[in-house]
């Protein structure tokens, strides 16, 4: 079972198990609204999961603006999954986030101390806790910047800057924001093989390699065979109400104790990306 099976992670995910033969039940936040801790039990005690994958979860901005509201979903929300998957025996991944570790640029591994600086982290890495408190059988997986998807998702990153290196002479970026772009079917792939292991914890799952938002989009720009220039911006140029960190470059001091095998580079995922999704684009 996938949680939030509407977003963008789950719908690679949900490809991805069905192509290893497993059958996906993805109920999205109106089919099964977290939060309802008696319906999150239903929900197991009915379609009784050998896996489940949490995803559902309120987003950065909306946290901001609803401390509480971001404690409901993302904290208490993943505790009622995992005290349901720890009663009805199903295994639990718990999709976490990479904004956890403050400002300063360097690459953090699993092992590292936390710095929660928006309303978002704070509670997913509550989240964190509550899973690793009452779930025995869970893992904990921090992403990159996700992309990937369907190409008709609203919050399809890749597809929407595409469409404005189209119709733009000129594309502006951070270059003071850093991190890890990971492929949603790489970090599939890496999940099913962290579910073979059995090997238990937190991972930090991304593709290979860092880069500014600003090098994010330029790579972007460079699958689509595009020649619109970017420019690194400050990040002040776009405003936002959470102070996401600078830094969100993640690496895995543990992934290989598990026999997972590294993820490839980004740019070698956003091309094979690229390449699947451009002929609904051209």
């Amino acid at each position: 079972m996938i949680t939030g099976g509407a977003g963008m992670l789950a719908t690679d995910l949900s490809r991805a198990f069905n192509d290893c033969g497993y059958e996906v039940s993805a109920p999205s936040h109106a089919e099964l609204d977290v939060v309802d801790g008696a319906a999150v039990d239903v929900a197991l005690s009915t379609i009784k999961p050998s896996v489940t994958i949490h995803t559902a979860a309120m987003h950065v901005d909306p946290c901001e603006a609803d401390p509480g509201a971001a404690q409901r979903v993302n904290a208490e929300g993943s505790r009622h999954v995992a005290e349901s998957c720890d009663r009805r025996g199903s295994e639990l991944v718990y999709i976490s986030t990479c904004g956890l570790f403050g400002d300063k640029i360097r690459a953090y591994t699993e092992t590292d101390e936390v710095v929660l600086k928006t309303e978002y982290a704070k509670s997913k890495y509550r989240g964190e806790e509550l899973v690793r408190q009452v779930c025995e059988r869970a893992f904990v997986v921090r992403p990159g910047w996700l992309f990937g998807g369907e190409t008709g998702h609203q919050k399809n990153f890749v597809v929407q800057r595409f469409e404005e290196a189209r119709q733009k002479e000129v594309l502006q970026s951070a270059g003071d924001k850093h991190g890890c772009p990971t492929y949603t079917g790489d970090l599939a792939a890496s999940i099913i093989a962290l579910l073979e292991s059995g090997r238990y914890d937190t991972y930090h799952l991304v593709n290979a390699g860092q880069c500014t938002r600003a090098g994010y989009v330029q790579g972007i720009v460079d699958a689509f065979g595009l020649d619109t220039p970017v420019e690194d911006v400050d990040s002040s140029h776009f405003p936002r109400p959470a102070d996401v960190p600078d830094c969100e470059i993640l690496e895995s001091e543990v992934l290989v104790q598990a026999g997972v095998d590294p993820m490839p580079h980004w740019t070698d995922a956003m091309n094979r990306y690229v390449r699947s999704i451009r002929g609904t684009l051209l």
